[in-house]
């Protein structure tokens, strides 16, 4: 069973992995499993896979345009070993394992089960580290917020949705600062909404749980910074704000 499991989508920080794994020798120095999103299992060695489209669905995409990424996904989703997680098993892709949805739904450990809420394949992976009793997930390339394509992509809630299960779970969280997920591109003064006057700093107790100091700045914002804050014409995610500005 792994203890640390890397998730790696195909969003812009997933270069963020690239260049930690490159300087510390290997991924397996960083953690024990690599899981890949979709295409990103045929870019680098992935422990296991998780594509949930019904490659049905995926092989009509491909028909249409042949020269598209779906179609050369496909390509090499016919000859991969596996695992590959999927939401419905199909003929002549021989890495193809059925997602245990039922399993997931139904974890011992949850007195309501589990919350029918997946609304992209990086959801199934996170729900099923929290599944497997995995103790840190490290996310890469889950970045749903980018500069200039706001629009672009859907899920960013749902990942959300589960790192809070997995948080509640005591699973350790690591997200980059390239990545907009659970706002891990904001300076740490901004995770904590309302402290715009002291400096918070977050002591771990050897029991567990932590002790909140407080101590003044020298510094407070302005006014004008602090309505800076609420310009609804500006962007509220800096990834994008920069994009633009650029």
């Amino acid at each position: 069973m792994p203890s640390h499991v890397a998730i790696v989508g195909l969003g812009p920080s997933c270069a963020t992995f690239f260049e930690l794994t490159r300087r510390l020798g290997g991924a397996s120095a960083w953690c024990d499993e690599v899981w890949g999103i979709n295409a990103i299992g045929d870019t680098l060695r992935c422990n296991r896979v998780f594509h949930m489209d019904d490659v049905r669905v995926q092989e009509l995409r491909a028909a249409a345009n042949p020269d598209g990424n779906i179609a050369a996904m496909l390509k090499w989703l016919r000859t991969h070993p596996g695992p590959v997680y999927t939401s419905v098993v199909r003929d002549g892709y021989p890495g193809l394992v059925a997602f245990p949805i039922e399993d997931v739904l139904n974890r011992k450990h949850d007195s309501n089960g589990g919350a029918p809420y997946f609304n992209s394949t990086a959801a199934y992976a996170i729900a099923y580290a929290v599944h497997i009793g995995v103790k840190r997930i490290s996310l890469f390339g889950l970045d749903y917020t980018l500069a200039n394509q706001h629009h672009a992509e859907k899920g960013r809630a749902c990942c959300e949705f589960w790192l809070g299960i997995a948080a509640a779970r005591g699973v350790e969280i690591t997200i980059p600062d390239t990545s907009s997920l659970m706002d891990g591109c904001e300076p740490p003064e901004l995770r904590l909404y309302g402290y715009d006057c002291v400096d918070v700093t977050l002591i771990d107790q050897p029991e567990g749980g932590v002790k909140v100091a407080m101590t003044e700045r020298d510094q407070v914002p302005t006014a004008d910074e602090i309505e800076r804050r609420y310009d609804h014409n500006r962007h509220p995610n800096p990834l994008v704000a920069a994009g633009r500005a650029a």
